[in-house]
């Protein structure tokens, strides 16, 4: 296993039962713990000898020895000299040499810089070097890495900017200046960031010219000034920092930059000039003004927004951070403002003023938040939520006129009441679901959905409108938004008892047609008393009836009745009851149960063998996709050579694919298979979705 030694970083590579072994015997005291004499030093000549990849027993013993050298001062001094001795022997292995300059960087004193420095230059172990000489921070330390710059390259040298930047060391500044030229791109752009923490004189000067002359923003030069200016700010060169932010600010740096000067020279302004800055800049073209000026508002007194604010010529985007800085302290007594600004037609403008109003339960913004439904998306979202979470009685009243004046609203008008749960909308909307134009009963009918509740009240008005409405898309979509309102009820077993009760009070002089209406909506309801009521009627002699009756069957939620629908599939002298049935019957037997998989599927097969036609082959094979097993896809995977059914089985095989547990156990089975989909399918995002699945994509 891999451990890597605390102290210094060094990766020690030992098997974990030596390990346990050495650290038993290494312990506190001496030199080396429980060490012997004689075996510390067999641990000093085998360390100078180690290689790459060797037993890492001799450069455990000797970090111990590191380590208990620290507390006392003399032995510290000599453990340290002795490494330095090791390090500078010629017959010392590159590995070793890494290891020991790891080791003194914990315990070495300036004392082994000579030592240490020719190490700069070797790339096995400059790292580590250089390291050890930042840690020093000693004069020949410094001298060393300075002297570096001139003899090293790539990488290396990096480390040295870097390791020079954080010494702060002058000298090295006009070197690394230079270096700033490098045809190495990754050198120049460490000098450029180094020059950033030296905070003098001499990297000022250089990035003042720099900046004169550039034409065009440069990143790193920006950076470098930007860092320069606050070290030579905090340093008291108050003069020569806003030299430089003033440069920064010229219109040929960058954003950032720009931003970082305006800032800079506003705070350093006399507090009885920022008033006039702001003025200036509120009105400037100059996004980094502007940005500036808004990053001050907070400083601001009440009196100086509101002036700044009724400038002429005041900049868009400061004009709207105005505006919601006085908002956040002044609450309703922006209300007006806010209202004017909601109606100004500018789309930020009025975002910003529609998130003020929606925090507002005045009844005056309602109108507002009501127009602004009309407005772009952002607008559109905003409005919706804030009305949805107004009080009822506030904005209620203003929702349903709109539902009945605004047709362009309607759709975003009843989500809205729908999620405010309002019960006075019911009628309304029950009146719009009259209407025959789907793009008008379709919504409607969705509000109802969502606002009724599974009680008497509701649902007799919502029966009433099944009656109504013409027999076919129209009523399926009301019966089916029944069936929703009476699942909200949480007893199952009673979900029917209103609407049974509603149907066996209703007198009607055509009784066997309203039965023949009524029995497809009961069907969908699935409880016990529905049943006892429609299984009679199945063999009815009155065809009207015994069609209803079958289609109640047919709507059934659950497969509680799989065999009476297995039964009419199979038996039935009428082909549409039977094609009816056993539509009904793939359907059900396929929702979720604890029916054991192979038992679905053997259900599936059956229904595929009755199946006389290849609507009812499709559905089987559709569905068979909700059975996730392998014998599923093998079953599906021998159609693909019938051409009617084909496309079907390429779907439903994808669509089996895309389940990991499944594919990725039996890759080698779905190869050939995905591959023939490829083949088969003419539809090329069928085709692609087979591809990604074969590939474990």
């Amino acid at each position: 296993m891999k451990r890597a030694c605390l102290l210094c970083g060094f990766l020690l590579v030992v098997p974990m039962t030596v390990l346990a072994d050495d650290w038993a015997t290494t312990g506190k005291g001496g030199s080396g713990g429980n060490l012997s004499a004689a075996q510390v030093e067999a641990a000093w000549t085998e360390m100078a000898q180690y290689e790459a990849g060797q037993d890492q027993k001799a450069l455990l013993a000797m970090n111990w020895v590191v380590i208990n050298a620290m507390n006392d001062a003399n032995q510290r001094a000599a453990t340290a000299a002795r490494l330095a001795k090791i390090l500078q022997a010629p017959a010392t292995t590159s590995a070793a040499r890494q290891f020991i300059c790891a080791q003194l960087f914990w315990i070495g004193t300036a004392a082994e810089v000579s030592a240490v420095a020719p190490l700069l230059l070797d790339p096995a172990t400059t790292d580590t070097a250089r390291l050890f000489l930042e840690r020093v921070k000693s004069e020949a330390a410094i001298a060393a890495l300075r002297q570096a710059l001139d003899k090293l390259e790539g990488r290396p040298l990096i480390g040295v900017i870097n390791s020079l930047s954080l010494l702060q060391d002058s000298p090295s500044v006009e070197k690394i200046i230079a270096l700033t030229k490098s045809q190495d791109a990754a050198v120049a752009l460490a000098a450029w960031r180094a020059l950033g923490n030296f905070g003098n004189e001499a990297a000022a000067d250089f990035l003042i010219a720099g900046l004169q002359k550039a034409d065009k923003p440069s990143a790193p030069m920006e950076s470098a000034a930007v860092r320069t200016a606050i070290l030579l700010d905090s340093a008291g060169q108050r003069d020569k920092s806003l030299e430089i932010y003033r440069l920064l600010a010229d219109g040929r740096r960058s954003l950032g930059a720009r931003q970082a000067g305006f800032n800079a020279l506003f705070a350093a302004a006399p507090a009885e000039q920022k008033a006039a800055l702001i003025a200036l800049w509120s009105k400037s073209a100059d996004v980094a003004q502007q940005k500036a000026v808004i990053s001050q508002m907070t400083t601001l007194s009440d009196a100086a927004l509101e002036e700044t604010l009724h400038q002429q010529g005041i900049g868009a985007k400061v004009q709207i951070a105005l505006l919601e800085e006085l908002a956040a302290r002044q609450g309703d007594k922006m209300l007006p403002v806010m209202l004017a600004a909601a109606d100004s037609g500018d789309p930020a403008k009025v975002q910003m003023a529609l998130r003020f109003l929606a925090s507002r339960g005045d009844p005056q913004v309602i109108p507002i938040l009501i127009k602004a439904l009309a407005g772009d998306e952002a607008a559109r979202t905003v409005a919706a939520e804030a009305l949805a979470q107004q009080p009822k009685e506030v904005a209620g009243p203003a929702l349903l006129e709109a539902l009945n004046k605004q047709v362009g609203l309607r759709e975003q008008v009843v989500e809205i009441l729908s999620k405010m749960k309002y019960y006075e909308a019911i009628d309304p909307l029950t009146e719009l679901a009259r209407s025959t134009d789907p793009a008008v009963y379709e919504g409607a009918v969705e509000g109802l959905r969502a606002i009724c509740d599974p009680d008497e009240t509701d649902l007799k008005r919502m029966f009433a409108l099944y009656l109504d409405v013409p027999a076919g898309a129209q009523r399926d979509y009301v019966e089916r938004a029944i069936a929703y309102i009476c699942e909200k009820n949480p007893d199952p077993s009673d979900r029917a008892k209103i609407l049974l009760e509603l149907v066996d009070g209703h007198r009607d002089t055509q009784q066997d047609t309203f039965q023949a209406a009524v029995l497809p909506l009961l069907g969908r309801l699935g409880t016990d008393a529905v049943y006892q009521k429609i299984q009679p009627l199945l063999h009815s002699p009155t065809p009207e009836l015994s069609a209803a009756a079958v289609r109640a069957f047919c709507n059934w939620p659950t497969a509680q009745h799989a065999g009476a629908l297995w039964d009419l599939a199979a038996k039935s002298e009428s082909p549409a009851y039977r094609s009816q049935a056993l539509r009904a019957y793939i359907r059900v037997v396929t929702l979720p149960s604890d029916r054991p998989e192979a038992e679905t599927l053997g259900m599936l097969k059956n229904a595929m063998k009755l199946a006389d036609s290849s609507d009812n082959k499709r559905l089987a094979l559709s569905r068979a996709a909700s059975v996730r097993t392998l014998a599923t896809v093998d079953w599906i995977a021998a159609h693909l050579d019938d051409p009617e059914l084909a496309e079907t089985a390429c779907r439903a095989i994808v669509e089996l694919a895309h389940h990991r547990f499944l594919r990725q156990p039996n890759k080698a089975h779905f190869e050939p298979i995905l591959r023939k989909v490829e083949a088969t399918t003419k539809d090329k995002s069928v085709a692609g979705l087979a591809e990604k699945a074969r590939l474990g994509m």
